[in-house]
């Protein structure tokens, strides 16, 4: 009996059964998700300007701050995003202003990973001009130096009318000349472009849930 119980602990598990696991399964660690709203604030690695931008030139930009889920960094600084210009209007003779409306589509992290990103466009800093909408960036109206240019022009002619007929009438007619060749000048010239420059901090609105 004792010989045949050595001989069993010898031959080992039976054929078929592998060893038993006495220790506890390891813990499943679910993956950090960046949740949507979370803002990732860039700056723009290159200018763009609606005096040469077109539909589906690239937008290049860097993350200044990391971005941080339950306390680890998912997306570090220095991260590259890339993006491309949806539409650039330049501002018109009349009225309108200049806008650029972009779009930002993947994430590249230091590791080398690249993602997919889903986002609007948050605040910009460094410009004059303002958000429209949730990507379009519009500078400023040029209405106020417009009205400056034919009231400078209006003035102007008014004095040379006085001078010329000594008279409040003479004064009324070069007023009015005046007007008309400022708002000829108005007529001929475009608003001011929008220009965002290198460095121009741009806040990216992550629309839906982003994976690292």
């Amino acid at each position: 009996m004792k010989s045949l119980l050595i001989a069993l602990l010898l031959a080992g598990p039976a054929a078929g059964q592998g060893p038993r696991n006495l220790g506890t399964p390891e813990e499943i660690v679910p993956p950090l998700i960046v949740p949507s709203g979370t803002v990732i604030p860039v700056n723009l690695m290159s200018a763009l300007s609606t005096r040469n931008a077109k539909e589906g030139d690239g937008v290049y930009a860097r993350t200044i701050f990391p971005v941080t889920v339950d306390n680890q960094i998912v997306i570090p600084v220095d991260s590259y995003v890339r993006g491309r210009v949806v539409s650039a209007e330049r501002a018109g003779r009349i009225s309108g202003t200049a806008a650029l409306t972009l779009s930002f589509h993947t994430l590249v992290l230091p590791s080398g990973i690249t993602l997919p990103i889903y986002g609007s466009l948050g605040g910009i800093g460094g410009t004059t001009g303002e958000r429209r909408g949730e990507a379009t960036v519009e500078g400023d109206t040029s209405r106020g130096a417009d009205a400056a240019t034919v009231a400078t022009s209006a003035g102007t002619g008014a004095g040379i009318g006085a001078i010329g007929r000594r008279s409040v009438g003479g004064a009324a007619a070069g007023a009015g000349i005046g007007a008309a060749v400022g708002l000829g000048q108005v007529l001929l010239t475009r608003g001011d472009d929008l220009v965002l420059n290198p460095g121009t901090t741009i806040e990216i609105v992550l629309d839906e849930p982003l994976e690292p």
